[in-house]
């Protein structure tokens, strides 16, 4: 079961983290190579312009999700701060209550046209849109699973009698929201 468990981070570090950072650089460099062969050369690349639309929609999608893993993405906390623990937990279930419903109705439909999206490729490179758009499948996928664990968290805030610590938005351990 450890194994498994183990192979289950690594495979999501891989999504999460190593293609969001492998699709930056070949983004930024493409990019980079593309200003100097139109501006300098007098000769654009025709690729370089689809690298750097699917370098950049990778990064920011499965970025997206580390982001929500390690709970580091941007929060506007200005009604949270003036509301007691509880309240504010009360409001955090109820937007990611609406978050959940809103994503689980969207991952049938966005696999579906995933699917769909297979009959056509990029027109550069040949490559199935189908691929290009599979990283959003992930992303409504493990916003569901990230949420799902708010939801529980928030829901301890909530029930617990002794307020016993729990984990914040941000991920931190050992202080009350």
């Amino acid at each position: 079961m450890n194994r498994l468990f183990k192979s289950f981070n690594m495979l999501r570090d891989i999504i999460e983290v190593y293609i969001p950072v492998i699709a930056f650089n070949i983004m930024f460099l493409t990019f980079i190579v593309q200003i100097i062969a139109r501006y300098i050369f007098r000769y654009p690349f025709t690729w370089a312009y689809e690298v750097t639309v699917v370098g950049f929609s990778w990064t920011v999608i499965l970025g997206a999700c580390y982001a929500m893993r390690k709970r580091s993405h941007v929060t506007f906390t200005l009604i949270y701060d003036m509301l007691s623990k509880e309240k504010a937990a009360i409001t955090r279930l109820i937007g990611n209550v609406i978050i959940l419903v809103t994503f689980s109705l969207l991952l049938i439909p966005s696999m579906n046209y995933v699917k769909f999206m297979n009959f056509q490729a990029t027109s550069v490179f040949k490559i199935k849109l189908s691929l290009i758009f599979s990283p959003f499948v992930y992303f409504l996928f493990s916003t569901i699973l990230y949420t799902i664990e708010d939801v529980i968290e928030d829901l301890k805030i909530i029930s617990s009698p002794d307020r016993k610590k729990l984990k914040n938005n941000a991920g931190k351990e050992g202080e009350l929201i």
